[in-house]
């Protein structure tokens, strides 16, 4: 297979509704994510998203751009800022060589603060590089 140059972007725009939705199916209700007097009190001074809402955006994201791939995606991330709830976040990766199977990847708010970055390889069967 011939590997994508980048990494599909898509874009989630964080609302209170999405934080309460994501947080009946995940059933993370800290409130961090959901209180507004409790999260005024926290150095994020509002309520921040779920960390893996971000995640869940990225894998989308990579599930599309490799849609007709049989190979297994391998992450290594490190989430890197909050999001607000009320941001907009977008996924991007570019590939690191021309012919390669490894990108680099992110999620950053529309200000381009990265607030989930890392690496990605493809792999082929049983674990190992494709």
């Amino acid at each position: 297979m011939a590997y994508p140059v980048s990494i599909t972007e898509l874009t989630l725009e964080t609302s209170p509704a999405m934080a309460e939705a994501y947080a009946a199916l995940t059933y993370d209700y800290n409130p961090l994510h959901l209180d507004h007097e409790f999260s005024a009190t926290t150095p994020f001074g509002s309520p921040i998203a779920h960390g893996t809402m971000a995640l869940n955006l990225l894998i989308e994201a990579i599930d599309q751009s490799m849609a007709d791939s049989e190979m297994t995606p391998y992450l290594d991330i490190r989430f890197s800022a909050p999001v607000k709830v009320g941001e907009t976040i977008q996924t991007g990766g570019n590939r690191l060589s021309p012919t390669g199977n490894e990108y680099e990847i992110w999620v950053a708010t529309l200000s381009g603060t990265r607030v989930l970055s890392g690496r990605l390889v493809m792999m082929g069967g049983e674990g190992q590089l494709a």
